[in-house]
């Protein structure tokens, strides 16, 4: 496997330009992660995107690649990053957009190490049962019990779906399964920048609110609804940066996220900024709770003006179960009281 870096900055064909980008290419060896963690013992803190683009190779280097990138926080991209580059291992000079790519075998367990993962337009993510060059003696893999369960404990820590050990396990070693893209991110293979979103019921010394919290590769989305004498109150918490103090004393349009559309807000109760986090307090009228509880997904919109295209803001995702949870607190807040 042939490991590439490119410096950050010099590689915006894609937008990725604060982050280092790391090509990975060719059949997994057992020296590999070796490779792969020299590389990124030079990136520090400005964050890695990589891209892997191999039909497999070695099982347990392919594990500990993955291992590797997760501890970096990496990013993973099913695709090839052409660019100029020099000598293997060294840094280049990134010169064009990314190319769909394979990853197949050992590759798709490296490739689950991403905090953040991918699967392009045109890309393949393949699954069979994979065979190696190290670990443990041959024999081992026919019977399946000792490397099936070092693969599920894999799976589960990278927080996939147990479903794809099925399909794993199931294929032949020289079958290649081609997961669709409704498999993919099912069983979580791929979150295209975004982690599961967690929904909660809280309680204070004022009662109690719903909060809903989620990751994205753009940081964290925080918003909470009290219930206070029929009226919905909601809280956001984005988070600004170095930008948050600027923005909480500016004038802005304020909106509602709700399934990609748009919906009015008036200015808010109250704007703190605190430590690089925008704290924001609205007073909902019924039709906006009611707009909420129908939704999939709900944020925050903050824009120079009302018809400006871009926006500064957040979503988080309301997905099945919690769509009950947040359809009930809303409901039983705001129906009339007998």
């Amino acid at each position: 496997m042939a490991v590439h870096l490119d410096q950050p900055g010099r590689a915006a064909a894609d937008g990725l330009g604060a982050s280092w980008i790391m090509s990975l290419d060719g059949e997994i060896d057992a020296a590999a992660p070796a490779r792969v963690k020299a590389a990124l013992a030079r990136t520090g803190s400005a964050g890695v995107e990589v891209y892997l683009d191999s039909t497999g190779g070695d099982l347990f280097a392919g594990m500990e690649i993955g291992q590797l990138l997760r501890q970096a926080r990496a990013s993973t991209h099913v695709g090839r990053y052409m660019a100029g580059r020099g000598t293997q291992g060294g840094a280049g000079l990134a010169s064009a957009a990314p190319r769909p790519g394979v990853c197949y075998s050992a590759c798709s367990l490296a490739f689950l190490g991403g905090v953040y993962r991918y699967v392009g337009e045109g890309s393949q993510y393949g699954v069979h049962r994979v065979s190696r060059t190290s670990g443990p003696a041959a024999g081992d893999l026919d019977t399946g019990q000792i490397v099936s369960a070092g693969i599920a404990h894999y799976i589960r820590v990278m927080g996939v779906g147990q479903g794809l050990l099925d399909l794993l396990v199931q294929q032949g070693e020289h079958g290649i399964y081609l997961l669709s893209d409704a498999e993919l991110k099912a069983l979580n293979v791929v979150n295209n920048g975004r982690q599961p979103a967690d929904w909660s019921l809280e309680v204070t010394d004022g009662g109690e609110y719903l909060r809903g919290m989620q990751d994205t590769e753009y940081g964290r989305g925080k918003i909470a609804f009290l219930c206070d004498q029929q009226k919905i109150q909601m809280f956001t918490f984005y988070q600004a940066g170095d930008k948050a103090d600027a923005m909480a004393v500016g004038r802005w349009a304020h909106s509602l996220l709700l399934d990609g559309g748009m919906v009015a807000l008036p200015d808010p109760d109250s704007v703190v900024a605190d430590k690089g986090e925008l704290q924001t307090f609205f007073t909902l009228t019924p039709e906006q709770a009611g707009r909420i509880a129908a939704s999939r997904s709900v944020g925050h919109a903050m824009q120079v003006a009302r018809d400006d295209a871009a926006f500064f803001g957040f979503k988080v995702d309301i997905p099945g179960a919690a769509s009950q949870k947040v359809r009930a607190f809303i409901n039983h807040c705001v129906a009339p009281r007998s």
